[in-house]
């Protein structure tokens, strides 16, 4: 699954592997949410229909640093191709998941961005995330409360939470890229120390001070099943959204 993003997809292999869940964890500001917009809105353009799932941004903003870029997103909603998912914090309850897959069946799509797990994280105590996957047996199962509390993780843990809600994306069929923090001055990658090691690939972003300016890099730490590049890379974003600098001549 091609990102088209100029000067990544070489890095992986030609793009991400199918039905693959890749984690984007790194600063807020280093170039995450871009990412992930342009690879929807490249898979969107070339018939791979998407989803993004928002918890950190209204729609109106999203459109409009799609506009920054040149992307018309609204056209692309419009046509049925690209859906956005704004997720309410203020409910005592959100099933989530119903929404999504909703507009996944809506759209036909093929891709998912999750932006953020950091922010799903923050208000976990509001999501009932589904235990089960198979939407006929939900049905049947819901007829009853006793069974309605069965069907669904209200718990407190994060770190369980975090790895039901990644299994359930990865059943989807989608190809899905979901956002984090990294926490700064602590030896982890995420906020919450379990989604590097359930998702199937990780792309760290940073922001290096390199005496005469910051610069952006990325770097792909895994791709299962893939050889991919393990050195950082620099990138710029650009007027047409992420550019990565080739590799440098060693």
């Amino acid at each position: 699954m091609a990102t088209g993003i100029p000067g990544f997809d070489e890095l992986v292999g030609g793009g991400f592997p199918k039905a693959f869940n890749i984690l984007l964890t790194g600063s807020p500001g280093s170039g995450k949410t871009i990412f992930g917009q342009q690879f929807l809105y490249n898979g969107a353009v070339t018939g791979h229909p998407g989803v993004y799932i928002s918890l950190d941004m209204s729609d109106e903003i999203f459109r409009q640093q799609g506009d920054q870029f040149g992307w018309d997103i609204e056209k692309l909603e419009n046509e049925d191709k690209l859906a956005i998912v704004k997720v309410p914090l203020d409910r005592k309850s959100v099933r989530l998941f119903d929404k999504i897959r909703e507009e996944v069946k809506r759209v036909k799509a093929e891709r998912i961005v999750f932006d953020s797990l950091a922010s799903f994280s923050i208000n976990i105590d509001q999501f009932d995330v589904p235990l089960v996957y198979d939407e006929e047996i939900t049905k049947v199962l819901n007829s009853s409360n006793m069974a309605d509390k069965e069907l669904f993780y209200s718990g407190g843990s994060e770190q369980r939470t975090t790895y039901l809600t990644i299994n359930h994306l990865s059943k989807l069929g989608t190809t899905n890229v979901i956002i984090t923090d990294r926490v700064e001055g602590e030896n982890r990658l995420t906020v919450d120390g379990v989604s590097e090691f359930v998702c199937d690939g990780v792309i760290q972003f940073d922001i290096a001070d390199l005496g005469g300016g910051a610069s952006r890099m990325l770097k792909v730490l895994k791709i299962r099943g893939t050889h991919n590049s393990l050195d950082f890379h620099n990138f710029e974003i650009t007027d047409r959204g992420i550019v990565v600098s080739p590799p440098e001549m060693k």
